[in-house]
């Protein structure tokens, strides 16, 4: 799956194998590269109403993510400096740990603290950008927002359509130093749509010899080291040895 920087697809292509639903998850996945490595990301999310909770009645900030990630990663101008982020990146701030598995650590910026607020049911900012709308579609209306379905968004921004995904699998393109769109694949193991996605890219930009490639190194999302601890970021994780019949190893390396 390939989107604009607007989250516009502009092309598919599926095997006849591939799950039904990994057509949405790659148009998730290619959107929320795009939108995130965009220097107006953080506007946007700030602009954006708090998802209005039902039981018990409360709310949670959208721009409360973005002001949660500039202090997590020491950085004020987080979202808004043209860092190129990919799936495997955002997911790793949208954990209940960082760095995610080790127990005991605090939880990603863009995820819900644990235990006290996360579940599989009420993660972070994937469920807070759909809330409403879903809110809405049950026939609960938020008040002071428009009734019920925009079918343009469900997320209040149109270049998120149909929400976000935190599941790697996707990268921004670029053409030379401008991001034009981002490229997302679902149906695999992550390890193998990171794989795909990230090699399918680099492949691609050869071929065409346009400049349109993967970002530069200097500006992807594993030069950040949040709050100073020493993990950084992930950018791409590829399978060691993903070829059947072949001995070739670590294929994305220096790419």
């Amino acid at each position: 799956m390939v989107v604009d920087t607007n989250g516009d697809i502009l092309g598919l292509t599926r095997t006849p194998d591939a799950p039904v639903f990994g057509t949405d998850v790659a148009v998730q996945k290619a959107r929320t590269a795009a939108f995130f490595s965009n220097v107006n990301a953080a506007a946007v999310l700030a602009a954006l109403p708090a998802a209005s909770y039902l039981t018990p009645p409360a709310t949670s900030s959208i721009a409360g993510y973005v002001t949660a990630m500039r202090t997590f990663l020491g950085d004020p101008t987080a979202l808004a400096n043209g860092i190129a982020y990919s799936n495997r990146s955002v997911g790793n701030l949208a954990r209940p740990f960082f760095p995610d598995g080790i127990e005991g650590t605090a939880n990603g910026p863009l995820s819900k603290p644990f235990p006290a607020q996360w579940s599989p049911f009420n993660d972070g900012l994937q469920l807070d950008l759909i809330f409403n709308v879903l809110r809405a579609s049950v026939g609960a209306p938020v008040p002071g927002l428009p009734p019920p379905l925009d079918p343009s968004s469900c997320t209040g921004d149109p270049r998120l359509k149909n929400g976000i995904q935190i599941f790697p699998g996707s990268f921004p393109i670029y053409r030379g130093p401008t991001l034009i769109g981002a490229v997302g694949v679902s149906g695999d193991g992550i390890d193998q749509d990171d794989m795909i996605s990230f090699l399918g890219l680099a492949n691609a930009g050869k071929a065409l010899g346009t400049g349109i490639g993967n970002a530069v190194p200097a500006i992807r999302a594993d030069t950040l080291v949040p709050q100073g601890e020493g993990t950084r970021l992930r950018y791409v994780n590829c399978p060691q040895a993903p070829f059947n019949d072949s001995t070739e190893q670590n294929v994305c390396a220096g790419l």
